[in-house]
């Protein structure tokens, strides 16, 4: 079988970075983008500290509440999702 060439990340970031970054940019405090998105304010934080992943509904509410597409939030964990687990494989 040929391996097709492919980028791979050498690094990559939750996004619960990417999300910290946007909330400070906007001056949105944790707990009152958990209301506007109707996400539980534990399930907010965990997410900012990389200690959850974003879900497809998680996503969509982001969508509603900051106007980025649902689809950047999915991208972002999967390609998170997939540089982790190559770490693991590669190590």
């Amino acid at each position: 079988m040929t391996k097709k060439n492919e980028f791979i990340l050498d690094i990559a970031f939750h996004p619960g970075e990417t999300l910290t970054e946007k909330l400070k940019e906007i001056n949105l405090k944790p707990t009152e983008f958990a209301i506007r998105t109707g996400n539980p304010e534990k399930t907010i934080i965990a997410v900012l500290k990389g200690e959850s992943e974003i879900t497809p509904d998680m996503a969509a509410s982001f969508e509603n509440v900051l106007g980025i597409p649902a689809g950047f939030w999915l991208k972002r964990q999967y390609r998170y999702d997939e540089y982790i687990v190559r770490q693991k494989i590669n190590k």
